[in-house]
């Protein structure tokens, strides 16, 4: 069975329509009282600088001023914007610290909310953004009237929304108020990177070490609480420090459903936050979380593309572009708005019949990560910035393993003679065995050729 050659957004929108078990045109304003969508932020880089995470307000010459990035593609779904919250010293009383430009309803009524932290919790840690957060998601409830709040994170802003779920800080409680969590290129079990960023960012940097006693204590001693979905948008960039192994983590991570995965899972990661600290269902929390209610943290991956040409590899503090752009990406978005849905299959058990184009569109996704692998294996001084497959296809089911074959190719240039440019062919099988909630669990690949040419 030959897969059709779909271009990559149009197989991005096929497949949301199987992972929401509807038609991917359906408006999230359809679902009756959805719980409004807030969007939070990580670590603000500079803060004399207007956090643009989900989308900038403004128009093209000729046109209409109208949203981008993430803010704009809910809209285009059929979530009404309500505005920005924007916190002073704790203070969220709305409609008064709702910023309302962009939105062309009422806000009441809205769907969606962007949470913009002050500048005196964007230069803390955590604590005082859990505060905020908390007390953003309590206002909204008033001022919408809805009983809970979707919550989207990228970044540290995932680490906030654990603290305040969790229990994690004295004096900040949780609610009960917050319906599923969504988290974006999050260091779950803290990130490498930003201990060598303490001296620059403080504990903005330094509270998400791997060894700071949160990311410890979040992972190990506080639960998850129960009432709360979670899912993990895990994002890798082409080639971004695609060779890190993330041995930091060793002590948090369950090496049990690690060392199975797909390569993407387990190498590599945005050029700020390893793959592994990336997915929540690694952390022992996660093994309780599942066993006490029976439903699955998910996790998924997303492979986004340097959006500098010729940026590939970690240099210095600036070279972040991966993990910055990734709220932006479109595959992304639609792995949000698919994983904010009700209804969407990856949150109960199915059959393989309804997750038969989920299962293949992740399949392409590792396949084309095999692909790269095989390139940096071959050549090791040398960066990918480019992979793609040529033929793909479905060659055996076994219960909830699927067989591949495919031929792809990996454009790599030498890190230290920069005209030393090749392709690399790559051809061979994989096996992946997936779980009734759809998440890969294993990966077995064969190769049978590898050249350049």
């Amino acid at each position: 069975m030959r897969l059709a050659r779909i271009p990559h957004r149009g197989l991005v929108a096929l497949v949301l329509a199987q992972l929401l078990g509807s038609s991917p045109s359906e408006s999230d304003a359809a679902q009756k009282q959805p719980s409004p969508v807030l969007l939070v932020h990580g670590i603000t880089w500079n803060l004399d600088d207007e956090d643009a995470t989900w989308g900038h307000y403004g128009a093209a010459e000729g046109e209409s001023p109208r949203w981008s990035g993430m803010v704009g593609f809910l809209e285009s779904k059929g979530l009404a914007y309500g505005g920005a919250i924007r916190p002073i010293g704790a203070n969220v009383s709305l409609p008064g610290r709702l910023d309302t430009t962009g939105v062309t309803g009422e806000p009441r009524e809205a769907e969606l909310f962007v949470l913009k932290f002050s500048r005196a919790a964007n230069t803390d840690g955590v604590a005082y953004k859990a505060l905020e957060l908390a007390e953003s998601i309590k206002e909204l409830r008033r001022f919408t009237g809805a009983r809970k709040v979707r919550v989207v994170a990228h970044s540290a802003g995932g680490v906030i929304a654990r603290a305040y779920l969790q229990n994690a800080l004295p004096g900040v409680r949780y609610r009960g108020d917050v319906e599923r969590l969504v988290t974006i290129a999050t260091p779950h079990l803290g990130s490498a990177v930003a201990e060598h960023w303490g001296d620059y960012l403080g504990t903005r940097a330094t509270s998400i070490k791997p060894d700071a006693a949160l990311i410890r204590n979040l992972n190990s001693k506080f639960d998850l609480p129960q009432d709360v979905t979670f899912a993990s948008i895990v994002v890798r960039g082409i080639a971004a420090d695609a060779r890190g192994d993330g041995r930091e983590l060793d002590e948090l991570v369950n090496h049990a459903l690690l060392d199975p995965l797909p390569v993407e899972y387990r190498l590599g990661g945005d050029q700020v936050v390893h793959v592994r600290s990336q997915n929540l269902r690694l952390a022992a929390c996660a093994a309780r979380y599942e066993e006490k209610t029976g439903r699955p943290i998910q996790y998924v991956l997303a492979r986004v593309a340097d959006p500098t040409p010729g940026g590939c590899c970690f240099k210095d503090l600036t070279d972040v572009r991966v993990h910055v752009v990734a709220p932006s990406d479109h595959t992304v978005q639609h792995l949000v708005y698919g994983l904010l849905k009700q209804k969407a299959v990856l949150w109960k058990r199915s059959g393989p019949e309804k997750l038969a184009g989920w299962y293949d569109w992740q399949a392409r996704v590792h396949a084309n990560g095999i692909v790269e692998s095989q390139a940096l294996g071959k050549h090791p001084w040398s960066a990918v910035s480019h992979v793609r497959l040529d033929d793909f296809e479905l060659v055996a089911t076994e219960g909830l393993s699927r067989h591949y074959s495919f031929h792809g190719k990996a454009w790599s240039s030498n890190v230290a003679i920069p005209f030393r440019k090749r392709w690399t062919h790559v051809r061979g099988t994989v096996a992946l065995t997936y779980d009734p909630f759809g998440r890969v669990l294993a990966a077995q690949a064969d190769i049978q050729d590898r050249r350049d040419g």
